[in-house]
């Protein structure tokens, strides 16, 4: 079975809204004070969005900057990969501050936040992508 781009935006674009989902019921554990389960699942959905976007999400926009470095489109997409990167650079800064390796002034709590909205912002501008390329 041959898996074309557009297949493969799709089963991304599924994987990353079923990821929001189960972060959201993480958030809903962290109100709990359950913290432990809190951080499982969400250690569990960054190491999945890590995957995703080493096989999927890489590949596929080097891809599309062969075609184009232009227009709206390419700088949207370059929007959605630094948003994207820079959850990941949080999650990492998030779990240096919980295992106490890092210091900061800063609540862990608004870290947590501003990753989730980075998270969902990047999201809407990858499914705002799809639509233009795919429909």
């Amino acid at each position: 079975m041959v898996f074309d781009a557009r297949m493969l935006a799709l089963a991304n674009l599924i994987i990353k809204v079923l990821l929001i989902i189960v972060v959201s019921g993480a958030v809903y554990h962290a109100k709990k004070k359950n913290l432990g389960i809190h951080c499982t699942i969400v250690r569990s959905a960054v190491l999945v969005q890590i995957a995703a976007i080493a096989g999927v999400m890489l590949p596929s926009l080097l891809g599309y900057m062969k075609i184009t470095n232009t227009g709206l489109i390419y700088i949207e997409m370059l929007s959605h990969h630094t948003i994207g990167l820079a959850v990941i650079a949080l999650w990492v800064y998030i779990n240096l501050i919980y295992l106490g390796i890092v210091n900061t002034r800063i609540k862990i709590v608004t870290l947590m936040r501003l990753a989730l909205l980075l998270w969902i912002l990047g999201l809407l501008l990858g499914l705002r992508m799809y639509m233009q390329i795919y429909l």
